[in-house]
């Protein structure tokens, strides 16, 4: 186990015990990670310790949790399985997984605010950052767009404003966790990053809805089903794969103008492209 999952263990703890908790932790239970790790990645291009991040990477997971259980929600994408398991709703009710999601966004402020690790000033920036691009500049935003648009009326503007909000929200956050950290002002460069980092991802994840099983994913291909507007609905599944190639090599380009080391990062973004 990692520190940070421990760390999330230890936070898991902390809650009043009742149904609520035991779905947090059900929910939270075999996540990938992914945006925490590039918060930790960048510390320490910048020479800081990763647990330094612990607390609003920590935030950072409890939202993408909460957005993953309302995503799964009959109203929403209907789907029954999440990271390998029946999704909150089936494994629990309706009602209870809406009130998880929540309490799950809820407790993400209380986590930061909470925190012993960062000064005042860096702990408005963060919550600044989650409320933001969680909310309307960001994720819901895109979400929004996501459950309005079809396969049949969708371009490739309409497509990447889609993708830029609801996914590369919280990756412009989990760029932006470190700057603040490290006091450093250059949100425009680290935007610009999660934005990418975001986009290559979830083209990679309308490939995968064709090219995988659900079983390999660990999820239902609701998009397919549901006749959602994704990358597969402009480009052919060969256009695709050269798409995410040339963004992997305009991102490492753009990786060379940073301000820190991106060893790491870089690390983990090929494992990324080859995931």
């Amino acid at each position: 186990m990692s520190n940070f999952e421990r760390h999330i263990e230890d936070y898991l703890k902390t809650l009043r015990p009742c149904t609520i908790s035991e779905a947090m932790a059900y929910a939270l239970d075999g996540g990938k990670r992914f945006r925490p790790r590039i918060i930790f990645a960048i510390l320490e291009g910048m020479d800081i310790n990763e647990s330094k991040g612990y607390d609003a990477a920590l935030a950072l997971e409890l939202i993408q949790t909460y957005s993953l259980i309302h995503d799964d929600l009959p109203a929403m994408d209907n789907d029954d399985m999440r990271r390998g398991k029946p999704s909150l709703h089936k494994a629990y009710r309706e009602d209870i997984a809406i009130l998880t999601g929540d309490q799950l966004l809820t407790d993400s402020f209380r986590v930061v605010s909470a925190s012993k690790e960062y000064d005042d000033r860096c702990k408005v920036n963060i919550i600044k950052a989650l409320s933001s691009f969680a909310g309307m500049d960001g994720m819901i935003y895109g979400q929004l767009l996501d459950v309005t648009a079809d396969d049949k009326h969708i371009d490739k503007d309409s497509l990447f404003e889609i993708q830029d909000n609801k996914t590369g929200g919280l990756f412009k956050i989990s760029c932006l966790i470190p700057m603040y950290i490290k006091g450093e002002e250059n949100e425009d460069y680290y935007i610009r990053l999660g934005s990418m980092i975001g986009q290559i991802f979830q083209n990679q994840d309308d490939l995968f809805d064709m090219i995988k099983t659900e079983q390999e994913m660990g999820k239902n291909r609701s998009d397919v089903k549901n006749g959602k507007g994704t990358a597969l609905s402009i480009y052919s599944i060969d256009e695709l794969k050269a798409l995410i190639d040339e963004e992997f090599e305009e991102l490492d380009k753009y990786l060379d103008q940073a301000s820190f080391d991106t060893s790491r990062l870089k690390e983990l973004l090929y494992k990324l492209k080859t995931r």
